[in-house]
């Protein structure tokens, strides 16, 4: 009976501690079978859900008047942005109320706020879920828009999209699809047929949706990049060097395996080339290397004192540079046709080829590509050579790639 009553005496004592022992496991029970929202993409799909739910609600006070611009998709670091350019044009020439979502931590926002044009803009954070903030604070201008018009594919926002049937949406590009259409081909199968509007930037790719994907021909159209009038118009300094522009797009691998693929090693050794830096030196070309702002987030390789000679910029100098510089390498991004539409020459250096982990990429990595326009490259000795080449040449291209390019 002693032993008893001091086991209870013991049990009561200790009853704070068994209360919390038992939370740690109820709390590890939900854990284990989701019955928590513990995960950025679970609230991220919560806020999703609360922002259709008010979108239909309020549907009886709709008063369509908002063109709403939006790339939910860029980092922070870009800014060379096919929507926003559109959406300044619409400003600009007060062609209706338009407006354009943008991060407030990107490099765009804080140049826009140093020449104080700010109006029109729906600000949101990384550290704020742009749906909670539409949610909050902003869902008048979805529930008033006309038509959402988006450079960048987002899964989330398509959801949105295809449960809203007054919400119009229409896809512009960020850049030239040719040779990552079966990218946008994937991210448009989230779509309902009838919400698949598309801009296109010439014939060429208008085809590809249409004998390639068989996509209706009602809702694509034909009209071009909006961001190439930044190209076209921008000023040359023409007291600064001739220079080159080193930039590749992004690969979907993390940063542990980046630290050892050949993409980073291919473009320290072209960067740090001895004989190429002694050439470029000898003709006063300067090499000029913007990486791409996925990647800016792997700080360590982005050192400037990682290259002996080329001078690394961030995304914020694209625009210039794309202007400024007389050559391109690259591999399969879109700024490529930024330089063809400027009539300069484009090397493609397909750095990873031969990466047997790289497979989603190397489907735009066909060295036979028709469209690399017989200047694909999987070496870097003869890319050199090339690139030698058309330094000789003033960076002149020939009267037939000229008119193939057109």
């Amino acid at each position: 009976m002693f032993l008893i009553y001091s086991l209870w005496n013991s049990i009561i004592k200790n009853i704070k501690l068994i209360s919390q022992i038992l939370f740690i496991i109820f709390f590890l029970y939900l854990l284990i079978n989701k019955k928590l929202y513990t995960t950025y993409e679970e609230i991220k799909n919560s806020n999703v859900r609360k922002l259709i739910f008010k979108l239909k609600a309020f549907e009886k006070y709709r008063d369509p008047k908002y063109y709403i611009f939006s790339d939910f998709f860029v980092s922070k670091y870009c800014t060379d942005i096919n929507a926003f350019t559109l959406f300044e044009y619409y400003l600009e020439n007060n062609i209706t109320d338009s407006y354009y979502i943008i991060n407030n931590e990107s490099d765009l926002y804080k140049n826009l706020k140093e020449e104080n044009k700010t109006q029109n803009l729906i600000l949101f954070n990384e550290r704020t879920n742009v749906y909670e903030k539409l949610f909050n604070y902003h869902v008048n201008y979805l529930l008033n828009s006309i038509i959402i018009v988006q450079s960048y594919v987002l899964h989330d926002f398509h959801f949105i999209i295809n449960n809203i049937p007054y919400l119009k949406y229409l896809y512009i590009n960020h850049g030239i699809t040719y040779f990552k259409s079966n990218f946008i081909s994937s991210e448009f199968s989230y779509l309902n047929e009838n919400k698949r509007n598309i801009i296109t930037s010439s014939p060429y790719e208008y085809n590809i949706f249409i004998n390639k994907f068989n996509y209706s021909d009602k809702y694509i159209y034909q009209a071009g990049l909006a961001r190439y009038d930044k190209y076209k118009d921008m000023k040359i300094d023409d007291k600064e060097n001739d220079c080159i522009l080193i930039s590749f797009t992004y690969r979907t691998f993390n940063n542990s395996y980046y630290e050892k693929s050949l993409y980073k090693e291919n473009i320290y050794k072209l960067l740090n080339d001895d004989s190429l830096i002694s050439f470029l030196k000898i003709h006063n070309i300067d090499l000029i290397y913007i990486p791409h702002h996925n990647e800016l987030f792997l700080k360590k390789t982005y050192n400037q004192s990682n290259y002996l000679y080329a001078k690394l910029l961030d995304q914020i100098d694209l625009t210039k540079y794309i202007n400024r510089c007389s050559l391109l390498i690259t591999d399969f991004s879109s700024i490529s046709f930024a330089f063809m539409f400027r009539g300069k020459p484009v090397l493609y250096y397909l750095i990873d080829y031969y990466d047997r982990n790289n497979i989603q990429e190397k489907i735009c990595m066909d060295p036979n590509n028709k469209l690399y326009f017989g200047n694909a490259f999987l070496d870097k000795q003869s890319l050199i050579e090339k690139i030698k080449y058309y330094v000789k040449r003033k960076f002149q291209i020939n009267i037939k790639l000229r008119n193939i390019i057109k």
